[in-house]
């Protein structure tokens, strides 16, 4: 099995205490494993794969039959959720919406047990659906809300919410107790199941990578352009370097993270919808980061996610609420829409939904 971190680093500002987001573990649970048929000395073997990323994944677990290859049982399920608030407060009860949905399956097979859990307490503490459970083996598609509220830390103390989507598979968010250091990432409202919404779809990612070659101004002198990524869905590094063709010399260039969290499961109409959302210069020569920004295709020119202050461009070192400027729109029976990460230089997140 295999472990990927990946930190983040966001810059805050504020007085409020609270268990801050510091960095997230992907632990993969792919596997091919041969064992015997029951009673028998024939051979099975299984495989546990996945697609997807962060928030959303889709996972097969199949039992083959060594001798013949015929499928023996098998499930393949899909688990989308939105990260946990960037900060968590003490004294608060705090949500995550979640849906697991089952594919296909094979002898009956249905997924393996699903759960959210934040670990305080002597046997953790679980995020539970409306009517109480905290393992999840069926569809459902609704907001999740802790069962306990979170108590509070001293500085530097740890602690993590681990999404376990089965299979060896798991998400796992850290935390770190800091005192009166930032603002409040207000954290998405509860959604209900009982009317009509933009459901989420699936989403796609357009990469802006290249190597492009070009004059340099007023000269017959080469230049070439190099644009780059490093991360995944919510957490993207990308780096703009030009450099002088002859002598290889660094002309000018900018490196810069963005971390957002996931747009809801279900858009409500008459609400608002907001994401966390930072920005963090890593490194620059004498260039600032691109325009990022967030647009749903709401309306002619559609609406856009603001900060607090009104801004729907970042260029500029941030970390907030983004909040659409409108209330959502109701739609029409499989109507289509989407909202656009945009995160500059050709890079973009599509998050697609249909009315239902």
């Amino acid at each position: 099995m295999i472990l990927i971190g990946h930190s983040i680093y966001a810059q805050q500002s504020g007085t409020s205490s609270g268990w801050y987001f510091t960095s997230y573990e992907f632990k993969n649970g792919t596997l091919k494993k041969y064992s015997n048929l029951m009673g028998t000395s024939s051979k099975m073997y299984d495989t546990i794969s996945y697609k997807g990323a962060k928030g959303n994944m889709t996972i097969n677990h199949s039992r083959y039959d060594d001798k013949t290859g015929k499928l023996l049982a098998g499930v393949t399920y899909k688990v989308v959720w939105t990260d946990p608030a960037l900060v968590l407060f003490a004294d608060q009860k705090t949500t995550m919406n979640f849906s697991l949905e089952r594919i296909s399956s094979t002898a009956n097979w249905t997924p393996p047990n699903n759960s959210i859990q934040f670990n305080q307490g002597l046997y953790g503490i679980y995020y539970k659906s409306p009517d109480g459970n905290k393992y999840f083996s069926k569809n459902i598609n609704t907001t999740l809300t802790i069962e306990k509220v979170i108590e509070k830390g001293r500085k530097g103390l740890k602690k993590n919410v681990q999404v376990n989507l089965g299979n060896g598979y798991m998400f796992t968010y850290h935390y770190e107790w800091r005192d009166g250091i930032t603002t409040v990432p207000t954290e998405q409202p509860a959604v209900t199941t009982n009317k009509n919404a933009w459901h989420f779809t699936s989403y796609e990612f357009k990469n802006g990578s290249l190597k492009k070659y070009s004059n340099l101004m007023g000269t017959s002198s080469k230049m070439y352009d190099t644009i780059s990524y490093k991360g995944v869905k919510g957490n993207m590094t990308i780096t703009h370097d030009r450099y002088d063709v002859k002598t290889g010399k660094l002309l000018a260039g900018v490196t810069y993270q963005i971390v957002w969290s996931d747009p809801a499961t279900l858009l409500l109409t008459g609400e608002k919808s907001s994401v966390n959302y930072s920005l963090k210069t890593i490194a620059t020569k004498s260039w600032t980061a691109p325009n990022s920004s967030l647009h749903f295709n709401q309306g002619m020119y559609g609406i856009y996610f603001l900060s607090p202050d009104g801004k729907k461009y970042f260029t500029k070192d941030m970390s907030t609420t983004l909040t659409t400027e409108k209330v959502i729109t109701e739609g029409s029976q499989g109507s289509k829409r989407f909202i656009q990460v945009n995160l500059g230089n050709g890079f973009m997140f599509t998050y697609n939904y249909e009315w239902r």
